[in-house]
């Protein structure tokens, strides 16, 4: 017993020196008639994990109906080898020739290239040969002919019922995009809905909804909010979900989404009595997946000339601007003080600039630093973006703080607003101003006599001098001292450098949600969604951008500029979806390696933060 369990292990470690293959055997037959099948045949030799056929571009005209999977194990030369077979039924819609591209396929994190397949569309090609017309003249020939003669019939009767179903749906189904107005201003933020019903009616014929996934199909002329997860659905069974959209281009375009739906099909009494039913309709509920898409036409109109202002801010939308914050209120010429304005309201404030402030000659004003609070559910059209200007008075008894001088473009009167601050209070003092006359009283005072002491003689103060107590409160002190000064010098630079602190912020965000992710391994959704803040944090480090208004495409350009690679780009793209890939059953959360994941984020985020932009 003990040889046979060392002979098998020894063949387990042996086949992993084996070389690891995936091949195919392109299609069988080469040539068919329009309406007919063939079998394309991938081999997997070695290789465990599974297979994602997602990267294979079928042509137009060209179709899965059908998959078959086997395995197969060896041994040769005490050698064990493993064969996995994944067959795909292929339905040929039109004629020509039909070709599969060399394409990539990926099991198991590895990568390998799959050989272009063509396979014949021809109305003269012949008739598919049916193996089982030899059973007729002679049964006793192969005993189990009428055997696959059924099973094939059951197949070719599964894909037409599965086609049947899918037609039956599409019929059924709806979506619909639905925008405040078809005209829109080129970067005007508004909310988009995708509406998705079905026929109250399908559920009689036993189909009900088991998953939805949406997917912005084109928009290239947009910029789309990322959809959330969850949708809102409604006591009829309606699924919405709530996106944002801004148009980037002036002229018509045309903006497409698409619902990936699968629904189940319960058992039902056609399919016991159908005398060619699907044997697999008695095992439980049968699947069936669809596409459902919708487009709509928007056009995109220019911001009007008449009445822009020349420091226009970006803003469109509808907002208000809260009465300024000056902090402190009283100070001397040469001291800076934060000045704080707060704008809330509807609209695209990802886009929006800082106001001008109306200071003059009187004032030195800093570039702002900027925050968002988002109480859109992640689609940053409604909030309060907040702006800290740092501002120095240039000369005493100024009586206000400068004015905040804020515009925006409301798409609805189709004007311009432009809004100025109340005024705030201030006081400036001129630099050394005189002290109190009591402070300056006691500063000319004669010497007091009563206090006058003898001076120690010069061998008191040599023992001081070479006391060990002396020195080392002299250290405590220039210590604390410079400890004093690098705090004050790290906190004026936050203060006049606006770019510094906001760097600073964006690293110390990075750090905490890389953090975070590391403490979330065991709830992937948590980690994923940790993991995508992590990132935008470091790209919002290096760039302008406020982090969460930081896309999974505006991602993909700041790493392509900076010159990632594409693994890089492809990590950091795996980090903003995987979320939504485990919630919508893209990916599977038992696959989840959470140590690999969480040293791949940590990886990638200190590159992100190390590069310099």
């Amino acid at each position: 017993m003990k040889k046979t369990t060392c002979t098998i292990l020894s063949a387990i470690a042996c086949c992993a020196l084996w070389a690891q293959s995936v091949s195919t055997s392109g299609f069988s037959p080469d040539t068919v008639r329009p309406g007919g099948t063939a079998t394309y045949k991938l081999v997997f030799k070695d290789v465990s994990g599974r297979a994602d056929i997602s990267q294979m571009r079928l042509p137009d005209g060209l179709k899965i109906v059908g998959q078959n999977r086997s395995q197969n194990y060896s041994f040769t030369n005490g050698k064990m080898s493993n064969s996995t077979s994944i067959s795909l039924t292929m339905l040929a819609e039109k004629e020509g020739v039909l070709k599969i591209p060399q394409w990539e396929i990926k099991v198991g994190g590895k990568s390998f290239k799959i050989g272009e397949a063509a396979l014949k569309v021809d109305p003269n090609a012949p008739a598919a040969a049916d193996p089982d017309d030899s059973a007729f003249a002679d049964p006793f020939a192969d005993p189990f002919s009428m055997l696959r003669r059924n099973t094939q019939q059951a197949a070719a009767q599964r894909r037409q019922q599965t086609q049947s179903f899918e037609s039956s749906l599409k019929n059924n189904v709806k979506l619909e995009i639905k925008i405040p107005r078809k005209s829109l201003y080129v970067g005007e933020a508004v909310p988009c809905q995708l509406v998705f019903s079905a026929d109250p009616k399908l559920a009689e014929h036993g189909f009900s909804l088991a998953q939805i996934v949406p997917e912005t199909k084109k928009a290239d002329a947009f910029d789309v909010a990322p959809i959330p997860e969850k949708p809102s659905i409604d006591s009829s069974g309606i699924v919405k979900y709530t996106t944002s959209i801004t148009p980037l281009k002036v002229g018509s375009h045309t903006l497409d989404f698409a619902v990936h739906c699968l629904f189940n099909r319960q058992m039902n009494s056609d399919d016991i009595f159908s005398m060619f039913g699907s044997m697999s309709s008695f095992f439980g509920n049968r699947p069936v997946q669809i596409e459902v898409s919708a487009s709509e036409k928007i056009e995109v109109l220019p911001l009007p000339d008449e009445g822009k202002p020349a420091n226009f801010t970006g803003a469109i939308g509808n907002f208000s601007l809260e009465k300024p914050v000056v902090e402190p209120d009283a100070l001397n010429v040469g001291d800076p003080c934060t000045i704080t304005v707060k704008i809330i309201g509807t609209g695209n404030f990802p886009r929006i600039h800082e106001p001008k402030l109306d200071a003059g000659a009187d004032w030195k004003i800093y570039k702002a630093k900027t925050s968002f609070i988002d109480e859109s559910n992640g689609l940053s059209n409604i909030g309060i973006k907040t702006f800290e200007y740092t501002a120095v008075p240039k000369k005493p008894d100024l009586p206000h703080a400068p004015a905040v001088l804020f515009n925006y473009f409301n798409p609805d009167s189709k004007k311009y607003v432009e809004i100025k601050s109340e005024p705030v209070e201030v006081s400036v003092a001129p630099v050394g101003r005189a002290k109190p006359a009591k402070e300056s009283a006691a500063k000319d005072a004669g010497p007091a006599l009563d206090s006058i002491s003898e001076k120690p003689d010069a061998a008191e103060s040599g023992n001081i001098l070479s006391s060990p107590a002396f020195w080392g409160a002299q250290i405590l002190i220039l210590a604390s001292v410079c400890g004093f000064i690098a705090i004050r010098r790290e906190s004026l630079k936050r203060a006049n450098d606006p770019a510094y602190a906001k760097r600073l912020a964006c690293r110390r965000g990075a750090a905490r949600h890389l953090k975070n992710a590391r403490h979330a391994k065991s709830d992937p959704a948590k980690f994923f969604g940790e993991a995508k803040n992590a990132v935008r944090h470091a790209l919002a480090a290096g760039s302008e951008s406020e982090p969460l208004s930081i896309t999974k495409g505006e991602a993909r350009a700041q790493l392509e500029e900076a010159g990632f690679s594409e693994d890089d780009i492809s990590a950091a793209e795996e980090f903003f979806g995987g979320a939504d890939a485990i919630a919508y059953g893209a990916a599977s959360a038992e696959d989840f390696d959470a140590e690999k994941s969480a040293k791949k984020l940590a990886a990638l985020v200190e590159k992100i933060l190390s590069c310099k932009r």
